[in-house]
């Protein structure tokens, strides 16, 4: 009993009994956690999603760039919640009650959005977290759940709490951020699981994007999903299908097709994209491509069966990836 009360004593600024404001930081992702690191992601390549290039050999691979192009789809729409809950953490907690610690309610002077973050620990490394906005005005009441999750914290060989690493799940509601007087364009629902336990240890990350509005298609929302798998030293994978018409607008060709892409990749960043198109206006059909990319991420070889026929190239381009692997989703 003595020497619990000296070293409640030691610990008077946390609160004897309390759990401290920073083990509540570490139960929530960060954008490293849960972050999708594509083919050449750290070289400056800057490709951005959409942005492909002309169809030929020694060409930056239109494949390629839709896979980093995808992988920034996903990064994009978990950074700028989970950028806000940084921002949010940087200051103590309002109230820590018990297994609860709470930040806010909390708004920048010239924004219109108040938020409110409650994290609690369900266990000794594990946390459930909310994330609520409303208009700053507004009563308490009015608060909706923009981000919801859990977390479990990694642990090192010596027990000690990893920052960046863990395994959780989150839900962010884009369609109850659209009823805040600020928001973004995003529509629908996202729901991320992620494992990344540490530096050396495989990573994966599952996002399912529901009822996300179409760019291409003003007033369309469409469902994506992607699975993504990171091997230290080894490079990566990266699955991702959609619904949408392929078909030009104004053509007179309205199905909807079911597009899955299976990209792999080395360490060094070559790699390899095996697509395939089933449904919609393919009807019974189904169209493949292939493509393999070089270190710099230049088209080698081409194989494509879209009602045509084109290639270039030959399989010795691919390395290891010499066959197709085509996704499951």
């Amino acid at each position: 009993m003595f020497r619990k009360s000296l070293l409640c004593a030691s610990l008077l600024f946390v609160g004897c009994g309390q759990v401290e404001d920073t083990a509540f930081r570490d139960g929530l992702p960060s954008k490293e956690t849960v972050e999708l690191k594509s083919p050449g992601g750290t070289r400056g390549q800057g490709l951005k999603s959409g942005e492909v290039s002309a169809f030929g050999q020694g060409d930056t691979s239109e494949y390629y760039a839709l896979t980093r192009g995808a992988t920034e789809v996903v990064n994009g729409g978990t950074a700028a919640v989970l950028t806000l809950i940084e921002e949010i953490t940087e200051y103590p907690p309002t109230s820590i009650t018990g297994e609860v610690a709470v930040w806010g309610p909390y708004s920048d002077a010239l924004k219109r959005n108040a938020w409110k973050l409650t994290v609690t620990q369900k266990a000794e490394h594990e946390y459930t977290y909310e994330l609520a906005g409303k208009a700053k005005e507004a009563d308490d009441s009015a608060f909706k759940v923009i981000l919801s999750g859990t977390h479990a914290i990694a642990l090192d060989a010596q027990g000690n709490r990893l920052r960046n690493y863990g395994s959780g799940s989150l839900k962010i509601d884009w369609d109850a951020e659209q009823t805040l007087p600020e928001h973004g364009k995003d529509l629908g629902v996202a729901t991320i699981r992620y494992t990344r336990e540490s530096a050396a240890t495989v990573a994966t990350v599952e996002a399912d994007f529901r009822n996300v509005k179409d760019d291409e298609r003003p007033g369309t929302r469409v469902n994506a999903d992607y699975r993504y798998k990171e091997t230290p030293g080894a490079g990566g994978e990266f699955d991702f299908a959609l619904d949408k018409n392929l078909d030009k607008p104004g053509t007179n060709r309205p199905g909807i097709e079911h597009i899955t892409v299976k990209s792999r990749w080395t360490q060094n960043g070559m790699g390899r994209s095996d697509v395939k198109v089933t449904g919609g206006d393919m009807g019974s059909n189904a169209g493949t491509v292939s493509d393999c990319w070089d270190s710099n991420f230049n088209s080698q070889y081409l194989t494509l069966h879209l009602g045509i026929t084109l290639g270039y190239g030959t399989v010795d381009a691919c390395g290891s990836f010499s066959t197709p692997v085509y996704s499951l989703l």
